[in-house]
């Protein structure tokens, strides 16, 4: 996936997202006359992932949110399309799935890094877990359902458990 400036009918591909590095997007704010990474953030990043969430482009509106370094936005996000997922017909399908393997590394990477904000965090985990609770009762696993249920929902690394 690459993320691109659109800019009348000329575009300027800023950096492939999967093989970014760091730096490598800072250095293109001048090519754009921007003064530095935080105005490049809020004058193209935000503006562009608040634009695929309004398309309903979730996973891309979270990867330019976390470019920008909106950690808590990201974490919101997760949560918000994850109770949606959850409440559509059939749970959301494939699409929901890659929100989830999203969500789930997205989480463990926060964790690590010291971004994962508190409630939000929580709620996030929480989704997860239900969305396991309905896999598992669904493919007769109830014993498993169960134990998920009732667990108190708190995120534990898979190491842990």
């Amino acid at each position: 996936m690459e993320c691109v400036l659109y800019a009348s009918s000329h575009y300027v591909v800023l950096a492939e997202i999967h093989r970014m590095q760091t730096g490598v997007i800072e250095q293109a704010a001048p090519l754009l006359k921007l003064n530095d990474a935080h105005e490049l953030n809020a004058e193209i990043f935000v503006p562009a992932a608040r634009q695929a969430e309004e398309n309903d482009r979730v996973l891309q509106a979270i990867k330019l949110y976390n470019l920008a370094g909106e950690y808590t936005t990201v974490t919101s996000s997760l949560a918000t399309a994850l109770g949606t997922t959850l409440a559509a017909p059939g749970g959301g399908g494939e699409r929901a799935r890659s929100l989830e393997a999203a969500a789930f590394d997205i989480i463990r990477h926060y964790e690590r890094m010291g971004h994962a904000p508190g409630r939000v965090r929580d709620a996030v985990v929480k989704l997860l877990r239900v969305r396991e609770a309905l896999d598992a009762k669904a493919e007769g696993r109830v014993d498993r359902a169960l134990e998920v249920s009732s667990h108190n929902m708190t995120y534990t690394h898979p190491d842990n458990e």
